[in-house]
């Protein structure tokens, strides 16, 4: 009985650590920002790209063919704030056309997220601004999207005895 009853105990803490084979589906408490920019990706596949970058004030212009929309926007992917720890981390304004994500602590890294709608309810434009701090190094980015027509990305960089860079990044397809 004893064999028995440390078996049952086994299979079912075992059973209780395993994970499903479906993905989970995360609830989204905002805006899936993520999830968008992954379409995105795949919109935009095989389309050319006028893309300038500019570090400190110096820059190059390229038309180029991005073979992976998934990394060129990256960064907006990773501004998606739908985590569970996050639900009560963020301020919600929305009106007709525009929502509006403000963080209510000063320590999270994505700080404030404006999306704008057409009447017909799709995205027209989505805004973003992050920062990130420790000992070495102080970031903030400004993220810009719009639809069906270009990127935006600022960052400006302080690191710690390097001093700071600018970088801006346009993207019209």
């Amino acid at each position: 009985m004893r064999k028995v009853t440390c078996l049952l105990f086994t299979v079912i803490l075992l059973s209780a650590c395993s994970q499903s084979s479906e993905p989970s589906r995360q609830q989204k408490y905002f805006f899936d920002i993520a999830g968008y920019f992954q379409r995105q990706a795949e919109i935009l596949k095989n389309k050319k790209v006028l893309k300038t970058v500019q570090k400190n004030g110096v820059s190059e212009t390229k038309t180029l063919e991005i073979s992976d929309w998934q990394q060129e926007l990256a960064l907006f992917t990773e501004a998606d704030i739908n985590k569970p720890a996050w639900k009560n981390s963020y301020k919600v304004d929305s009106g007709a056309n525009k929502l509006l994500y403000t963080a209510k602590e000063a320590d999270l890294r994505v700080q404030k997220i404006t999306i704008n709608f057409a009447n017909e309810g799709q995205v027209k434009q989505i805004a973003i601004s992050t920062q990130s701090t420790n000992l070495l190094y102080h970031t903030t980015e400004n993220l810009l999207f719009v639809a069906d027509s270009a990127y935006r990305i600022e960052k400006h960089q302080k690191v710690l005895l390097l001093g700071a860079n600018d970088y801006l990044i346009n993207g019209k397809f």
